[in-house]
């Protein structure tokens, strides 16, 4: 998998290294040479973002509607590094027929963490946990 990924980005790299050096050679202005190279620039980083995803980064798109809890990590916010903390979920979509799990990032609120605290400790005796994120409340917080 990360062979195939590799492989697709540096045939992006090629083909925008072809795509600049047709800019380059060509006889537009030189200010659309720059937007145009300003364009390649912006399409790869939004494209090696896009890619995280599938480099096995948690997602931070929200939870599906149905999911299975499976595990959870929590970082608790550090304010002398400026770390914002977060609770990392891993969850399998009951919706979805892939019965892999996928890693979401919620942003750290105390709340949540002791609810993920507390139902980790149940399913350690056994039960099982089915949930559905829930948004809004003070602050736009989200809930399980």
């Amino acid at each position: 998998m990360i062979t195939s990924i590799l492989s697709l980005a540096l045939a992006y790299v090629f083909l925008l290294f072809l795509v600049l050096l047709a800019i380059l050679k060509s006889e537009v202005g030189a200010g659309l040479k720059l937007v145009l190279a300003a364009l390649c620039l912006g399409f790869y980083l939004w494209h090696y973002s896009l890619l995280q995803a599938y480099l096995g980064w948690p997602a931070d798109d929200g939870l599906p509607e149905n999911f299975e809890l499976v595990s959870v990590f929590t970082v608790e916010p550090d304010l002398k590094s400026d770390d914002a903390g977060g609770i990392y979920l891993w969850v399998r979509d009951l919706d979805s027929d892939q019965l892999v799990p996928r890693s979401f990032r919620l942003p750290y609120q105390k709340q949540l963490h002791q609810q993920v605290d507390n139902t980790m400790n149940k399913q350690r005796q056994g039960e099982r946990f089915v949930g559905s994120p829930v948004t809004g409340g003070a602050g736009n917080r989200t809930q399980i």
